[in-house]
């Protein structure tokens, strides 16, 4: 509404997320009206950003990732690493208890934080390759990379000029504040209309937020500029020459780079939504409606990037799930499924539902020319037709129904809902029906039902040919990349056809299976999707499983649509697979304990059901316990928590409509057994041949990752965790550390304490310590190789060496989060496979790599939906030596060694293994907030007298000693 007071607002406090900044999202001259808020759970930010690399499970109860074998766009697949994914659980609570047997890093020692950096002379850098790329492989192969050439003079100059915002105040000063982004675009465009001679449009790119890229000199100085009834002064300051011939030079200078990005994507930044560095189309032949008000939006993410062949634009199509700009009660209507008409007021649950599905989004109103974008704050209490206010001109009280009516001559049709609250500061109360949501808000994808999410993951699954054509045809657009006048401006242009590169195809390693009578066999691989088949084999090492047991908590679903287990059954079929395998596994278990789904819910009841499963009645230690579900549910991770940090226990989890499934029950429970092998520390396959510069030495691979809370999850840490193997000649059985770290910090803090952990871990196992480490890292991006070498890598160094002792190091980054995708230039075989991907062993190490650094792209796996994204390796630091035909090798005969999947997969298996962990870590963690819930009690064992810490403090439980060494992340 239009009137205001000076007094606060007053009501409820509310959780306010999504909360606008100061300027633009501010409403002026409005009267304010003391009305309680309402109260409700708002949803989650809208954000997009991936907390390490979750993995979607098939019914085959395999990732889909490796059962799929290819890659479409970043449509993030469900929860899930573990063996029973649970659904996506609230955010966990702040200043959850500790439990007893913690981490002693955390535990007031020196804070790795604040060690001092390494002395400029002394910090590393990333090496340069040895040679000029590797040679080895079956054959070359012709390729296509979505990276197009940019041309550009190399003469020509770029003038970037800082741009400040400050806001005039009511006593006439002025200060610099915070303000939106769409606010800037608007200030500036408004500058840009005012004075076109000044600052022409055609000549300057702008970056969104204080950079200005222009091919021509502008006045530097203060300008007024009136937006929204708001004064505001622009303050233009020259910042330096960007000269376009430093492209060439050694290290590169990013800020060239950085401008000439944002003059790539000026022209297409007004014709499209603008989300991080991806651009959207508004137009319908692009959109595809997913139901409930949510659409899917085409687009593309592009970058600028330095390689062996010059500079290039990389270029990748992209689907992401939007909300419909539709009225507000348009929406409601197709998300929630109200009818409203005019004589309709919500009830309690409805007005909840209401409030969660709009707090937090941008709304235009309808009833003004402006159109100012407005955060919802909340719902009012009042309706309506209840709410009134004291005019402060007349001192009179005006009802709001009669304001509206008199002031901007419409009739509020829908009297009896409650208003929006678009004010932080301020009341701002507009009736629902003249308010509609703004263009360009991202739906949260973890808010899709399982039917929508399968709908985006189908279109976002494109196959190489229709994959390229959709590139082929955003590079082409009118509205794509480098178009335009400004462009020609700048001098800047962009070919239009993929550059062509050669890559090869590395020779598949030979395996060792166990053949139909047990003995060890050399296994060579002749199908193109590199699977090896286990109908006529068996595992290499099948584990002795005498004493299990099965704890049913699908005994008592927790409604009608969830199936029991047929027990007698799942029995039988177990144990057979388990025998066809190898697995010497006991015919009948300890013992069938049944319980119910809703003891998943109560920590103590858990608690107290799996302790009483520890053992059999006659005394038997289990050795492993199957916890069959009817559903998946968030009581998971609590489970996990007790089993493997309390109790000493291994488990396996799997869901009733698997098992019972009789037509994918077989592939099923031959991936029960796969797992189940492996956390008893069996070995499904090993490596026939020594790896490359591994002979005769002991070594050990290490991979680490980090997994992050959801953006808009402000309370819970992040998670580190490392895995590490633990045989000395194989690479087969890993033992894994984690740890809490402050929230959204990626370094991981306590990186030597956990290695030191693992090397001692190793020296035990093996009676020496390894000779040769190769430091695998996940998740980090260029900008952070500085991190992983002069901060992580010296941590490691100092926590394990020592006088006697000091290992070679070489340091791997695992890059998945990329754009680059490679297509087959020739559609005839052999090399094309039958899904159109390039083969498993395909490298590409010339090119479209950086040119300055060692690394390469690696496609290991078989894409059998959607197109292949390869992993991009980088290599930072080598004590080994290693030249690039043997780390090629090396990593690419590691994806065959991944325990649960009887094919190659897309990440080295070090930091695949680390990944799983990592989000344990997260269960963890969600476990221990359960303890605190209203419906849980602390178990007998826990700590009862904890004290909050903040989530920078947070202490996870260590893993049990009886599982210390176990693979439990499986």
């Amino acid at each position: 509404m239009d009137v205001q007071a000076k007094g606060r607002k007053g009501g409820g406090k509310g959780k306010e997320r999504g909360a606008g900044k100061h300027g633009c999202s501010q409403s002026d001259g409005s009267k304010q009206m003391h009305a309680p808020k309402s109260s409700g759970h708002g949803p989650s930010e809208i954000t997009f950003q991936q907390l390490g690399r979750k993995t979607n499970y098939g019914g085959d109860g395999i990732p889909s990732e490796e059962a799929n074998q290819g890659q479409g766009n970043a449509v993030p697949p469900t929860d899930g690493h573990g063996d029973a994914p649970p659904p996506r659980a609230p955010s966990p609570m702040l200043n959850a208890p500790k439990l007893p047997d913690t981490e002693s890093s955390a535990l007031g020692l020196k804070n790795p934080l604040e060690e001092p950096p390494l002395p400029e002379e002394e910090r590393r850098v990333p090496m340069r390759r040895p040679d000029s790329g590797g040679s080895s492989g079956i054959c070359s192969i012709k390729l296509l990379a979505n990276f197009f050439l940019i041309k550009y003079n190399e003469e020509g100059v770029i003038l970037h000029y800082h741009m400040d915002i400050q806001s005039e105040k009511p006593t006439g000063t002025y200060e610099t504040v915070q303000i939106s982004k769409s606010c800037l675009l608007t200030i500036k465009n408004k500058l840009f209309k005012t004075e076109p001679e000044k600052f022409p449009p055609s000549m300057i790119a702008y970056d969104g937020e204080r950079n200005l890229y222009s091919a021509v000199q502008l006045p530097a100085g203060k300008f007024r500029v009136e937006v929204h009834r708001r004064t505001y002064y622009v303050v233009i300051e020259f910042n330096k020459q960007l000269e376009l011939g430093h492209l060439r030079d050694q290290p590169l200078q990013r800020e060239v780079l950085q401008g000439l990005n944002v003059i790539a994507r000026e022209a297409s930044i007004s014709h499209r939504i603008t989300c991080g560095r991806s651009l959207y189309s508004k137009t319908i032949n692009h959109a595809f409606d997913l139901g409930r008000g949510i659409t899917a939006l085409e687009g593309s993410k592009q970058t600028l990037k330095c390689t062996e062949q010059g500079l290039m634009l990389r270029l990748e199509h992209s689907l992401m799930p939007f909300l419909k700009p539709a009225p507000v009660l348009q929406f409601l209507e197709e998300n929630l499924g109200i009818s409203f008409d005019e004589g309709m007021q919500l009830n309690k649950l409805q007005k909840l539902a209401v409030e969660s599905a709009l707090r937090g989004l941008q709304v235009t109103v309808l009833h003004r020319r402006e159109k100012q974008k407005f955060t919802v704050f909340g719902l009012t209490g009042s309706t309506a037709k209840n709410i009134a206010f004291k005019d402060d001109r007349s001192g009179k009280k005006v009802r709001l129904v009669e304001y509206y009516r008199v002031k901007h001559k419409v009739e509020i049709r829908f009297q009896g809902l409650p208003c929006l609250d678009l004010s932080k500061n301020q009341m701002n109360y507009v009736p629902m029906e003249f308010c509609e949501l703004a263009e360009g808000q991202m739906y949260q994808k973890d808010g899709l039902l399982r039917e929508e999410e399968r709908k985006l993951m189908h279109m976002a699954l494109a196959p190489p040919n229709k994959r390229k054509e959709m590139i082929l045809r955003m590079i082409a657009a009118a509205d794509g990349p480098c178009s335009g006048e400004l462009a020609k401006n700048f001098d800047i242009l962009v070919t239009k056809d993929m550059t062509q590169v050669r890559g090869r195809v590395l020779r598949h390693p030979d395996l060792r299976l166990g053949n139909s009578k047990g003995q060890s066999c050399k296994f060579k691989i002749q199908k193109e999707d590199c699977q090896w088949n286990l109908l006529k084999n068996k595992l290499l090492k099948g584990q002795k499983l005498d004493h299990w047991a099965i704890i049913d908590f699908s005994a008592n679903p927790s409604h009608r649509k969830q199936q029991r287990l047929n027990t007698g059954a799942f029995i039988h079929d177990l144990v057979r697979r388990c025998r066809d395998l190898g697995i010497q596994i006991q015919e009948r278990p300890l013992f069938v304990q049944n319980s119910s789904m809703a003891v998943l819910s109560n920590y103590k009841c858990l608690f107290e059901e799996l302790s009483r499963a520890k053992q059999s009645p006659e005394g038997y230690q289990v050795q492993l316990l199957i916890c069959t579900m009817a559903d998946r549910h968030t009581g998971y991770g609590s489970l996990k928590l007790i089993c493997e940090t309390e109790l000493g226990i291994m488990t396996q989890c799997c869901l009733t409509f698997h098992v019972n499934n009789n037509q994918k029950k077989g592939r099923y429970l031959a991936n029960l057994a796969l797992k189940i092998n492996a956390k008893l520390g069996g070995t499904s396959v090993e490596l026939f041949d020594v790896l490359p510069r591994m002979k005769n030495c002991p070594f050990m691979f290490i991979g680490a990752d980090v997994n992050h809370p959801a953006g808009s999850n402000t309370n819970s840490p992040s998670i580190a965790a490392v895995v590490a193997t633990l045989d000395c000649s194989q690479a087969s059985r890993y033992a894994a550390s984690v740890r809490a770290q402050p929230h959204r910090v990626e370094r991981i803090v306590h990186l030597g304490d956990m290695c030191k952990e693992l090397v001692e871990m190793y020296s035990r196992s093996n009676g020496v310590k390894p000779e040769k480490i190769i430091y695998f890292r996940d998740g980090v991006s260029d900008g952070q190789f500085d991190m992983v070498l002069n901060e992580e890598l010296q941590h490691l160094k100092a926590a394990i060496e020592s006088d006697h002792y000091s290992p070679t190091i070489t340091v791997v980054v695992a890059q998945k989060r990329h754009h680059t995708r490679l297509f087959p230039r020739d559609d005839e075989k052999p090399w094309n496979t039958s899904t159109g991907n390039v083969p498993p062993g395909t490298v590409v190490d010339t090119g479209i790599v950086d040119q300055s650094t060692f690394n390469f792209y690696l496609c290991s796996h078989y894409g059998r939906l959607g197109t292949s994204k390869p992993t991009h390796y980088y290599v930072l630091h080598d004590d080994n030596g290693f030249t690039s035909d043997e780390l090629q090798r090396l990593i690419y005969n590691l994806c065959f060694t991944f325990a649960r999947c009887t094919r190659p997969v897309s990440l080295v298996t070090p930091v695949y293994y680390a990944d799983l962990m990592a989000y344990r870590g997260r269960l963890y963690y969600e476990g221990m907030a359960n303890l605190r819930s209203p419906a849980s009690t602390t178990s007998s064992t826990s700590s009862s007298s904890s004290t909050p810490a903040s989530f920078d403090h947070v202490i996870l439980p260590k893993l049990h000693r009886n599982v210390q060494d176990k693979m439990v992340f499986l």
